[in-house]
């Protein structure tokens, strides 16, 4: 029997992040460029001792998190390591989806972290999705099912558990609509010269809800302009990104049409965001500098 399956799910960038007005059910509609970046969380699962699952963690030595550690701006005990976490949410989603329960396994789920914990990169999200892919490959080689399930299934699972963790699964570059859980791949042809990305993490960390919550209430106040009639990545940002032309010759285009509506609301709660991206985008490796997502990892795209 197999002792143990690693899989790794990367981190995110959002190029184009739009957001809509406030639904009736608390979300909001975007249209969201999502790009995986090259930091990625690893989830293990090992056989267990006791039955049900059990949990842990380490911070990838060196990673964006080893940095916030070694700042004082993440403490790893805090992590919950129940049944909240990401992780254990998308391996029961597994379980779930094969007729088993948490008690018909013995099994501990290993968290290797690297992507900026409240960053706005998507790490919790990157958990869940390796923990996904983990599970479903342990739960074969362990014997404990015939076959693992097929993508297109565990992105119809991963959906429920937040809405960046289709991506996670999925990787490379994507248009994201409804939440950002509608995906739409985006073929990069062979020989396409990446963008490389630099991070600067933040010493505090920003809540999602909260700037979402700083963006309507700053929309309604007339500090924000109103969203957009109609939500759509821009087509010249992603012929941009896809095109066969050397990087330093796109990389103006795809900066100006780079956009976020939560960075101004991320502003706004974190005015140290703002010297940040200013002294960034001066220096002369750095095409452009943005906030991912609710940030506040700010990401520099690197000439």
């Amino acid at each position: 029997m197999t002792r143990s399956v690693s899989r790794t799910a990367p981190g995110k960038v959002n190029l184009y992040f739009a957001v809509g007005p406030l639904r009736a059910d608390g979300y909001h509609e975007v249209a969201s460029l999502y790009a995986a970046t090259d930091i990625l969380e690893r989830v293990t699962v090992s056989a267990g001792e006791q039955p049900g699952i059990t949990q842990s963690m380490s911070v990838a030595p060196g990673s964006p998190v080893d940095q916030q550690v070694v700042a004082g701006a993440f403490d790893p005990a805090l992590v919950p390591l129940d049944e909240s976490n990401l992780a254990y949410r998308g391996a029961a989603a597994v379980l779930g989806e094969k007729d088993l329960s948490t008690t018909d396994i013995a099994v501990n789920l290993h968290i290797e972290k690297a992507v900026p914990v409240a960053g706005g990169m998507g790490g919790g999200s990157a958990d869940a999705a390796a923990a996904m892919k983990a599970m479903n490959a342990y739960l074969v080689e362990a014997g404990l099912a015939t076959s693992e399930l097929p993508l297109e299934r565990l992105l119809e699972l991963a959906a429920p558990l937040g809405a960046d963790v289709p991506f996670a699964l999925l990787g490379g570059l994507a248009v994201g609509a409804g939440v950002g859980e509608k995906l739409t791949p985006m073929e990069i042809p062979e020989g396409v010269e990446p963008l490389r990305f630099g991070f600067v993490p933040s010493t505090s960390g920003l809540s999602t809800p909260a700037v979402f919550r700083e963006l309507d209430d700053g929309r309604a106040a007339g500090r924000y302009p109103a969203p957009d009639a109609a939500l759509e990545v821009p087509r010249d940002l992603i012929e941009a990104l896809t095109t066969e032309a050397p990087l330093a010759n796109r990389l103006p285009k795809i900066a100006a049409l780079l956009r976020n509506d939560l960075a101004a609301p991320a502003v706004t709660l974190l005015p140290e965001l703002e010297l940040t991206l200013g002294s960034e985008a001066a220096k002369p490796q750095v095409a452009a500098s943005f906030v991912s997502g609710s940030g506040p990892t700010v990401i520099k795209i690197l000439f």
